[in-house]
């Protein structure tokens, strides 16, 4: 490569591409990424309900179970059994504000302002981390501002999900751990670093993929005791969690097990039934969602083949990024390599977890921008104007995304579309069941929480769900029937027109067990007339 290419793997010193900045002026600007992040996550708190992406719902009643002194139990089931599923990290966090507002649903309000604190929080810390790790303030700075009214972000905000949490901690871990894999820190940061790892793992598992991330590369500069200090750490925060979980898994109906026994055993379970198929089917499937969702958020315009022209400027500007990341910041490219790789093998939608981590997308794709030019005069060759290109084609891509989403109030469009099916079962349940009732429901956590009903899911949560064709027949015989089985159900108000079939299945047996009994706005209720 000639002396004018870009030197993607250039280690210039972390204040040398930011000349000309003074401290004074990075402070005002991060200042003024932290206020325009704080006044945009503020601004999307609404109080529409929780149950959208239904571990909302599932996170305030584990918190209302810990906040009032019954333990860590799912209170919606019969019987309360305890809960494995979600580790316990943000409900604990939304516990202790529980006891300061007890009063549900008007402390949802707090809980959501929480979430944008952590969002103004994670524009922040990534706009210090990339001026660290990428050497250039100016585009520190650009990537905060992205981050900042990431429409993506917004929407998590809208929800009582971990998500926010989970990013501000990480992107706080992964700047630690970056000094301290490239500096010579005591023994005592190492375990403390790793404790940190364990922590953010309470609040989400995947947080888990830092710990080989940041051991790996201690181990290549052979700092063996510190990579083990780093692991042991991690693992001794965790043990308790998984004795907990380990020690009360299998107490359920097998078609709870999906939506509220451990992820691992999900997984498994779809492993056992469809075997070593599973993964080329599921990358079959997340990979061509992945490659949608970020054509259709970074092309300036649509159609084929803007779309695929839009995938291979991401790919070129990402393989660039990682090259460059891989001497700056090695833990966070293999953290980034080893989250991707769960996200594609999990049988599950995965946009979500792409929106859960998306200031380092963001970061990814400024990087090779700020990769220094060596040469005379900084000539532009051939190699530069195809990464500049690429970067222009994108960002006029995301830009417009931004524009279109933010003049659409895009982020309250989930919370919208899930209240109307929510609110009228809600009323329905209020209006025509007992306190005493158990009721089946696609939203059987909201059903819960604002109408006081003890609830159950209308259906099983598989594998098979994201992978599979699935029968009104096998979605009954999954779900409904075992449930009706062990559970006194009343009532079965289904949302989606899968689960709808599947009761209306039920109820053309030549011995009904469901009768239809109404259709109303969102939804239609089902009583029980043979088990």
């Amino acid at each position: 490569m000639s002396e004018d290419a870009i030197s993607f793997n250039d280690m210039a010193s972390t204040h040398g591409s930011t000349r000309g900045v003074s401290e004074r002026h990075w402070k005002l600007a991060v200042a003024l990424v932290g206020a325009i992040a704080l006044a945009a996550g503020l601004a999307v708190v609404d109080r529409l309900p929780v149950g959208v992406f239904h571990d909302d719902a599932m996170y305030v009643i584990l918190a209302r179970s810990l906040a009032t002194g019954q333990g860590y139990r799912y209170l919606n089931i019969p019987g309360a059994p305890l809960a494995t599923h979600f580790p316990p990290g943000y409900p604990a966090l939304l516990a202790v504000l529980w006891r300061v507002a007890p009063h549900f649903p008007e402390n949802v309000v707090l809980f959501k302002t929480m979430n944008a604190a952590f969002f103004c929080a994670s524009a922040v810390i990534v706009s210090m981390f990339a001026r660290e790790r990428l050497q250039s303030a100016p585009w520190a700075i650009v990537v905060g501002l992205l981050s900042a009214v990431s429409v993506p972000l917004l929407v998590l905000v809208t929800m009582v999900l971990s998500e926010p949490l989970f990013l501000a901690m990480l992107l706080a871990i992964l700047l630690i751990a970056e000094r301290f894999v490239e500096g010579d820190a005591a023994f005592a940061s190492a375990a403390v670093l790793g404790a940190s790892i364990g922590v953010l793992t309470l609040v989400r598992t995947h947080g888990i993929v830092v710990m080989p991330a940041v051991v790996l590369p201690l181990l290549l500069r052979r700092r063996f005791a510190d990579s083990a200090a780093v692991a042991a750490a991690t693992i001794a925060i965790l043990v308790p969690w998984q004795w907990w979980s380990t020690t009360h898994a299998g107490t359920l109906p097998l078609p709870l097990e999906g939506n509220y026994g451990s992820y691992i055993g999900w997984w498994m379970r779809g492993f056992h039934a469809s075997g070593a198929a599973m993964i080329p089917a599921t990358l079959s499937r997340t990979v061509p969602e992945l490659g949608g969702m970020f054509a259709a958020l970074f092309s300036p315009v649509r159609g084929a083949s803007a779309h695929v022209a839009t995938l291979v400027a991401l790919v070129a500007l990402f393989a660039l990024s990682a090259a460059m990341l891989a001497r700056r910041a090695p833990v966070t490219l293999l953290f980034l390599l080893g989250y991707a790789a769960i996200v594609l093998v999990w049988p599950f939608p995965p946009s979500r977890f792409a929106w859960g981590i998306w200031p380092l997308i963001l970061l990814v794709l400024v990087g090779p921008m700020t990769a220094r030019m060596r040469g005379p005069r900084r000539r532009m060759n051939v190699p530069h104007v195809a990464v500049l290109l690429a970067f222009t084609w994108v960002a006029v891509g995301y830009l417009s995304y931004e524009r279109r989403a933010i003049r659409g109030e895009w982020w309250a469009s989930v919370s919208r579309s899930a209240a109307r099916r929510i609110a009228p079962a809600v009323a329905w349940s209020l209006a025509h069941t007992t306190a005493s009732d158990v009721v089946a429901a696609d939203d059987e956590g909201s059903i819960f929480l604002y109408a006081g009903r003890r609830s159950v899911p209308v259906a099983s949560f598989t594998t098979d769900h994201y992978l599979g064709n699935r029968t009104a027949e096998t979605e009954a015989a999954e779900g409904l029937v075992g449930l009706l089985a062990e559970y006194p159900i009343r009532v079965v108000l289904v949302g989606s027109s899968r689960t709808f079939d599947a009761a209306a299945f039920l109820a053309s047996r030549p011995v009904p067990i469901l009768t239809l009994r109404e259709q109303f706005a969102g939804g239609a209720a089902f009583t029980v007339t043979s088990r």
